[in-house]
């Protein structure tokens, strides 16, 4: 990825790396929120008991993925006047791919048992989650859709897609529109985000800029914005129509500024590789999670339930990376970087970025 410039024209090669950093943070920052998700959700079910993490993924509900999203819409301006050929190529069949390989990956995983007694209703499954894609990977799906959407509303006036956007996510929010599809809820939860992400992303650059200038100023803000935002989350304000809109923009520049101030430190660098390698991470963290998770749940060798999450949270995000160094030079690098067969033309292969 690429910075802006103050107007954001898009730059080239060497312009503007030291901006290209707190994107990687903040996806760092998004993936472990994710990850983290699932860990304590999964184990607190296993054995039946909430453990200390509970309260951060309670706290990150409302900006968890609304974050990821901003972050997804920030570059597309770079490519959205592309040919239409190219930019299906990158924004669309670049993720059905992973999205579809991983998927079937996925399901041997969890659903092993229906494919040994009954392969063609593990087909119908794994064509049910194309359709309703409720699995671990649907934000990988969704991204596809909202590349898809986007491109269709481009003539319009930017405002007005922001306002239609809002609506649908406060009316949506308010149980006021449901669906039973699961595209069509996630579109209207989170692609006003994402759109957001598209449509203002000078004002994104802003604020980290501005955050990267005034560093006390900034952490002052996010600690007011940090206690606001418990107190929010405690009084179950997030559930509500309107504030949970503001909460998931309001957490998402908070991410923002706190990944502009982390870039400003070498000691967080971990943070900003698990950035980089964000697709790496969301896409494989499930299978240590389960591992860990019905290893410890029936073991019980950690008592505390809070201590075991943390555990397994460490595993389900480390793993992945480790695996991903381990096949680089493989023919099994076709997991995360798409094979020339699977691509527009000669591209050279490029790891696959879930928030470019």
């Amino acid at each position: 990825m690429q910075t802006a410039s103050p107007t954001y024209t898009p730059p080239g090669p060497m312009a503007g790396q030291d901006r290209v950093a707190w994107v990687d943070y903040a996806k760092g920052i998004c993936i472990l929120l994710v990850v983290m998700f699932h860990t304590v959700n999964h184990y607190e079910a296993a054995v039946g008991a909430e453990g200390w993490m509970r309260w951060i993924v309670d706290f990150s509900k409302p900006f968890r993925m609304p974050d990821f999203f901003l972050i997804s819409g920030l570059f597309l301006s770079r490519t959205i006047s592309s040919n239409l050929t190219t930019y299906l190529d990158k924004k669309v069949i670049h993720f059905a791919y992973f999205y579809l390989l991983w998927l079937g990956l996925t399901l041997l995983l969890t659903d092993n048992d229906v494919l040994r007694s009954n392969p063609v209703e593990f087909a119908k499954l794994y064509l049910w989650n194309i359709i309703q894609p409720t699995g671990v990977l649907w934000f990988v799906h969704m991204l596809a859709v909202f590349y898809v959407i986007t491109l269709l509303l481009a003539r319009l006036p930017k405002w007005l897609v922001i306002v239609a956007a809002a609506a649908l996510q406060i009316a949506h929010h308010g149980q006021w529109i449901d669906t039973p599809s699961f595209i069509l809820n996630r579109t209207m939860e989170y692609y006003v985000y994402f759109f957001l992400g598209y449509a203002i992303h000078q004002v994104v650059f802003d604020v980290a800029d501005r955050a990267k200038a005034r560093p006390w100023v900034t952490l002052a803000v996010i600690v007011g914005w940090a206690i606001c935002n418990f107190w929010l989350v405690e009084q179950n304000f997030h559930h509500v129509p309107v504030y949970g809109l503001m909460m998931g923009l309001a957490g998402a520049l908070a991410v923002v500024e706190i990944a502009a101030l982390l870039s400003k430190w070498k000691s967080a660098r971990f943070l900003r590789y698990c950035g980089q390698n964000s697709i790496v991470i969301y896409l494989t963290f499930i299978f240590p999670l389960t591992i860990l998770e019905r290893t410890l749940a029936s073991q019980g060798w950690i008592a505390d339930v809070g201590t075991a999450s943390l555990l397994i949270l460490v595993v389900s995000s480390v793993a992945p990376l480790l695996f991903h160094l381990a096949i680089k030079r493989t023919p099994l690098i076709a997991l995360y970087v798409r094979p020339q067969w699977a691509k527009r033309g000669g591209r050279k292969p490029k790891l696959a970025e879930a928030a470019a």
